[in-house]
Formats: C-alpha cells, structure tokens, sequence
C-alpha cells in the first residue's frame, strides 16, 4: 500500500540509493531480543576464535597453517602440501555441498551469523561508533551537521580506532599464513627486513579499513556472490526471515478501519534496523542477509500492542501459504549426496594418509650383480641394488633409519645404503640408494626370496615405523 512515510522505500530502486543514484548511507538503530542475544554470543565466539587459533600448537606445530609460498598446510596436527590434490579437491567439495544443503534448508544464515563481513561489522565497527558518535539518530544528525571541531573530533577518535581494530584482525589473519612464531619475530624487526609481509600487512589492513568501516552493505549487495546463488539454491521450502503478509495486512493507517486491519502496525522499526536498508515485508530479496534484526524489532513492538509475536519469523514461503512442508526435496537428496562422497572421502584419504612417502624402484642395471669372490667369503655372494625416494608429508625435518626387520645370522643377509639415517626435511623429497648382500645360495631354488625391511621414520615428537617388503633374485639352479 501506498503511504507518504519518509521512511517508506522506493520501489523502483535499491534503497540504499538515493534519486541520483548516489548511496545513502545506512544507520540502523539498536535492536535488543532473543536473536540478537544470541547472535551477539556467537559473534564473539567467532572473534575469539580467529585470534586465539593461530597461537595455539598441537604437537609444537601451529593448530591451523596456510603456508602459501612453501605450499604447505597444517590443520590441527595434520600437515597437507600443495601436491595433496585429492585432499584438496575434496575439501573443496565438500566446502560448497555444504554451502548449498545449508542454504537450500536454511537459506542465508551463514550471512546473518557466521559471515565475516557480518560478524565484524556488527560485534565491532558498528559498537565503536555507537560508543564515540551515539545512536542512529545522533550519528545520522552528526553526519548531516556542520564539520565543527565536535565533529572532527569524534570522527577522528572512530577512524583511529578502526584503524587499531583493523591492524589487529590483519595481523591475526597474517599468522595463518606466515606462522604464529615468525610474524612476532616479524613484528620486533625493522620493516625493511620484511618488505613482503609489510606491504602485505599494510594493504589488507587498509581494505579492512575501508570495507568493515565505510563500504560495509556495499559489499553484501554490490561485491558478493552468494546473495545471488540464493535464487538457484533456495526454493519455496528454504527457510528464510520472512514477513507474515496475510497476518499483517492490511497495515494500521488512517486509510483502513480499525475492524480491517492486520496485526502489522506501520512503525516501520524493521526497516529502521535493518544493516542492509531493506522492508522485509517485500518479500525474499537479494539484498536481505537474514540477521533477525527484524524479528527482534518486531517482536518488541508486538508485545508492546498485546499481538503474539511472529509477524516477522523464520519461516517458508511455503509455510506462510498453508502448504505441507516438503523436508527431503530433489535438490537436497543431491546436495547431501555430493556431501556424503566429500565427507567420506575427505575422512578416508585423511585416515589413510602416512607421514612417510616412500617409492622403491629396482635399479635400471641387471637384477642381480655376482660379486667378485675374495679369500674371505666362504660362498659366492650376490648384490641388490634399489632405489629409495623418501618424501616427508610431516610439516618438521625428519630422519629415515634403515633396518631389516629380522637379523638373520644363518641367512647372512647384509643391508648396505651408503646414507644412514637419510635426512629428509619437512615436505621435499631426498633420494638414496640400498645395497642387499647375500649369499648365492639363498636364490639358488627359485630364483627369488622375500625379505622385510623396517624403515624407522623419526621426528622430534615421534618414531613410526614401515615395513616394507623387498623381492631379491639371484640365478637359480636348474
């Protein structure tokens, strides 16, 4: 219905946009209620999180690494490198089923309660301004007001504290990628012996700066992606912070007897604290990132008027129309079909995965070599030559030592390698070679015999050990 509220919103245009196209800045008023306690505590959790993770270790390593230009990864105690191509590839898989089944059920609740963007904004940037420039309707008369020394003051006094807040996020997020250890080594230096992860710092800090304390809504509706996947993903099922039309219309006016009326009253105080400058009783729309600003707003106004709450919920299109809610829909059986093989891939190759990759490959020279026979040995004696490819899928240096696995004095096996223990440093790959030096006799019924050897892979933490079997031939009698 048509009003001539100031506060009513354009409908051939964003509202966030004034006449000429130029962007009205948004002032969303405090908002007390059930979601927005808890919203609150989860935010900080979150926060806490973020900051407090890079510094904790787990078996002396950082719990969560992304090394990016030593392409190596550590997730709570786990180590991943770059060429972990199935790992990684699941991992993604599983990152966007889940992204789809979530939003196919639940709609966009990552953008109201786990999104970064969201998180900060709200838990940070906008309780910083609230504190120096007041309420919505302070900060908005601030704005408009003169630029006086009151005004230069405590914009002053918010842009510095953004910036101390955004230095702050910037070098936790830093530590993920260049180690907990190494940025506060970093930090005591002068920056011309880091240029790299100075101007690195620099630069993101400034575009948090910007986007957590100027852009903010621009980018959930101009820069972001998801906010347009919703309409692929989601259906009449999806859950979703909607308006109860048939409830609340017709609105309270002037215009419609009192005996017509719906339970919406007309406060308009949903769309005074909504971060994105929105009406929720439009509908489903692009910019909405379902922060339950609006449930709270409405269900306060509610108990004010002796009305149940609810006329602003969570709820299905579908629910809202009377129609049986359909749980298991075509789309979500393959959503949870695509998440099921990531999952259970992902925790497979994990599971699966040794600290110590090692290829044998015999020799490209004969088989076997018959060594010169000297006065000492009391048999002819025949050598074994293979390759060994050490690759250390652990994130610390590591030593291989070279065992057979059973002495055997009758048999006189002997096991030579010119390097014992190999070294092998954390994520590359050493070579060396392994010598097998045994009697003729051994071989002399079939050619061939069995032989286990144990390679003993040892960090400062721990001690693991692989067998490995080695096939040795030798010329057999006829």
């Amino acid at each position: 219905m048509s009003s001539k509220n100031s506060l009513d919103l354009p409908e051939d245009r964003l509202g966030m946009l004034d006449e000429t196209g130029r962007r009205k800045f948004i002032y969303p008023a405090k908002v007390v209620g059930f979601f927005r306690n808890w919203r609150t505590r989860f935010y900080w959790v979150l926060i806490l999180i973020l900051l407090i993770l890079p510094w904790i270790r787990i078996n002396n390593h950082q719990a969560i690494l992304l090394n990016l230009p030593e392409r190596r990864f550590a997730f709570f105690g786990i180590t991943f490198w770059a060429h972990d191509g199935p790992i990684i590839f699941l991992f993604l898989l599983l990152t966007v089923a889940s992204f789809a089944f979530v939003t196919a059920v639940w709609g966009r609740i990552w953008c109201g309660w786990a999104c970064p963007q969201t998180v900060f904004i709200d838990a940070i940037y906008r309780q910083i301004e609230t504190w120096i420039e007041g309420n919505a309707i302070e900060r908005r008369k601030l704005d408009d007001g003169p630029w006086n020394t009151h005004k230069i003051m405590k914009r002053s006094f918010k842009w510095f504290a953004y910036a101390v807040v955004s230095l702050i996020i910037t070098h936790s997020v830093l530590a993920y990628f260049v180690g907990s250890s190494e940025l506060s080594e970093m930090m005591l230096q002068p920056p011309t012996e880091h240029w790299t992860a100075f101007l690195i710092a620099w630069v993101t800090a400034a575009i948090i700066f910007i986007n957590f304390g100027w852009f903010r809504e621009q980018f959930c509706i101009i820069a972001c992606p998801y906010g347009r996947l919703q309409s692929v993903l989601m259906d009449n099922h999806s859950i979703a912070v909607l308006y109860d039309e048939e409830r609340g219309e017709p609105r309270k006016s002037k215009d419609v007897p009192k005996d017509q009326q719906g339970d919406c009253v007309n406060c308009y105080r949903c769309v005074t604290v909504c971060p994105t400058g929105i009406d929720i009783r439009r509908g489903v729309q692009l910019e909405c990132i379902a922060c339950t600003a609006c449930i709270d707003a409405c269900d306060e106004i509610m108990a004010k008027v002796n009305k149940p709450s609810g006329l602003i919920r969570y709820a299905s299109e579908a629910e809202l129309a009377h129609e049986p809610r359909r749980m298991f829909r075509p789309r979500l059986a393959l959503y949870l079909i695509f998440l099921s093989i990531a999952l259970i891939g992902l925790v497979k190759v994990v599971s699966s995965r040794e600290s110590l990759d090692l290829s044998i490959l015999r020799a490209t020279d004969s088989p076997y070599t018959l060594l010169p026979i000297k006065d000492t040995d009391p048999e002819p004696l025949i050598s074994n030559h293979f390759k060994l490819h050490f690759h250390n899928l652990e994130i610390a240096d590591a030593r291989v030592q070279i065992m057979l696995d059973e002495v055997d004095e009758k048999n006189a096996i002997e096991l030579i390698s010119p390097i014992n223990p190999v070294r092998v440093k954390a994520g590359e790959t050493n070579r060396s070679h392994l010598f097998f030096k045994f009697p003729m006799r051994l071989t002399k019924d079939t050619g061939e015999m069995k032989v286990k050897v144990v390679f003993f892979f040892r960090t400062k933490n721990e001690t693991v050990p692989y067998v490995k079997e080695f096939t040795l031939v030798g010329p057999r009698e006829n």
